[in-house]
């Protein structure tokens, strides 16, 4: 369909705007490649970012467009001085952080390692740009459908109110399309978030939605062929037409009856535009919009004066939400070994979590955003070995460890570093764990099977002895095994 065509048959078919989302158009895109490496306690990062309008042909490299210089000096300011390499218009910058990561890309982010005698774990996370406030947004989406209703009820008041069966008409767009509309922006918003889980989120949606309004009465099966035809052409009059013929069955006039003569405007493209454009032009919604415009004339004279049909784009643009995801963005953290937990994919070869999709705009906040997560855990083995004959605590063990260690307070992080220093492989070393007790706590009485007062010792040692105790449990039965009979 032609974009005036379309322009004129989302005032009375909504539910067409979902073609729309099907069609896909190229257009230039910000790249933005953040690669993460823990080092210690900090985290170097590198950005690079561009504008690009696809990708010579000839080179295979992009076509790279002058960047933003507000956000390029943003994103600078973000990284140490003099950090900037640009090559071409394509830019690099680098820096270590801790703990807060630089909001670069948009959004916040933080990274924490955790290093204690027994190995080190850590925590990244990190959301770019997007809209948390899910409240907030299906609000402003229901109160556009509301606004949307209402302005279909005041026109079709005016042009329709005088026939008879108009009151079955009011109690559908009152009722039953303000409820759909509000139904189809939640469907839109989940479609929109499922495309970029699901391959055939797409596919699934319209089918999906089809069925809805099947459901509902907005069409019959045997007009399927029809209707697909009729929205994948470019007849707006055939649109319009079953438009007709759907306003008047909720009137309760019969398929085989004549239409009210009323009802014949909406086989005129140009009347019925007019007539639209004639009922808005007296809405408060306009009216705001004049206000606006003068204002924005007195700072910039040529300001062109909206048009009454701008009010339906508004208003329609705020149920849907049409605000694209136009920037791409790739996301790199090198890990020593496979993260323990994440939403990322493993490159095994580039030992390496990668995180890739596409997110909006940096001015537009609706979508949910895009979010990033790992955490790790490495342990020291030759330590552990030394003190516990075995590498005793890994993966989401060593890391809970690791999360009680840091909790403790310079005297009790001494007093318990210096106890697992002690240790040796033994028969008696559950036993030297079961006798620890931090000084602060000696009032105690000892820790032993009959104090039933909780300790801080009481977590970790509980934690290796469960663990060591496996480890000699596994070696003394495989030595039972191998032992000559």
């Amino acid at each position: 369909m032609s974009g005036s065509k379309i322009h004129s048959l989302h005032k009375f078919l909504p539910f067409a705007l979902a073609v729309m989302a099907f069609l896909v158009t190229g257009c230039p895109q910000k790249e933005y490649i953040v690669e993460l490496q823990p080092q210690g306690n900090g985290i170097k990062r590198t950005l690079v970012f561009y504008w690009a309008d696809g990708v010579n042909t000839n080179t295979g490299t992009p076509n790279y467009l002058s960047f933003d210089p507000a956000e390029l000096t943003m994103i600078t300011a973000l990284y140490p001085t003099n950090s900037l390499i640009n090559a071409g218009n394509r830019y690099t910058v680098r820096g270590e952080f801790t703990n807060e990561l630089p909001h670069d890309v948009g959004g916040e982010g933080i990274f924490t390692n955790l290093t204690t005698s027994l190995g080190s774990a850590g925590f990244y996370m990190e959301r770019f740009r997007g809209n948390d406030d899910l409240a907030g947004m299906t609000e402003r989406r229901f109160k556009a459908a509301d606004q949307l209703a209402d302005i279909y009820i005041g026109w079709s008041q005016m042009e329709f109110g005088r026939e008879p069966g108009y009151d079955k008409l009011h109690k559908f767009l009152d009722v039953d399309f303000r409820r759909d509309l509000k139904n189809f922006s939640s469907y839109w918003w989940e479609w929109q978030l499922a495309s970029d889980y699901k391959t055939n989120a797409t596919e699934e949606f319209a089918v999906r939605f089809g069925q809805y309004l099947f459901e509902r009465r907005y069409f019959t099966i045997g007009e399927m062929t029809g209707l697909f035809r009729d929205l994948s052409s470019d007849d707006s009059q055939a649109i319009l037409l079953r438009v007709q013929r759907l306003l008047a069955s909720k009137m309760g006039v019969p398929d085989t009856a004549p239409l009210p003569q009323s009802l014949v405007l909406l086989g005129d493209e140009t009347r019925m535009e007019k007539s639209f454009d004639k009922y808005l032009s007296g809405t408060d919604l306009y009216r705001a919009k004049l206000k606006q415009w003068e204002k924005d004339k007195k700072l910039k004279p040529d300001t062109k004066k909206p048009e009454p049909s701008e009010v339906v784009d508004d208003v329609a643009g705020n149920i849907f939400e049409f605000n694209g995801q136009d920037d791409h963005l790739v996301v790199h953290l090198s890990l020593p070994l496979p993260p323990m937990h994440s939403n990322g994919q493993w490159d095994n070869a580039l030992k390496q979590v990668v995180w890739e999709t596409h997110i909006e705009g940096r001015t537009n906040a609706t979508h949910l955003p895009f979010s990033c997560y790992a955490s790790w855990a490495q342990a020291d083995d030759e330590y552990q070995k030394m003190h516990f004959g075995k590498v005793a605590l890994t993966g989401d063990e060593l890391t809970e460890y690791c999360l009680w260690r840091s909790s403790l307070d310079m005297q009790r992080g001494g007093e318990w570093d210096a106890f697992l220093s002690s240790l040796q492989p033994g028969a008696d070393l559950i036993e030297k764990l079961d006798s620890f007790e931090f000084s602060s706590e000696s009032d105690h009485g000892g820790t032993n099977s009959q104090n039933i007062i909780p300790t801080m010792a009481d977590y970790p040692r509980e934690l290796l002895k469960t663990a060591i105790g496996y480890t000699n449990a596994m070696t003394e039965a495989v030595q039972r095994l191998m032992k000559p009979k």
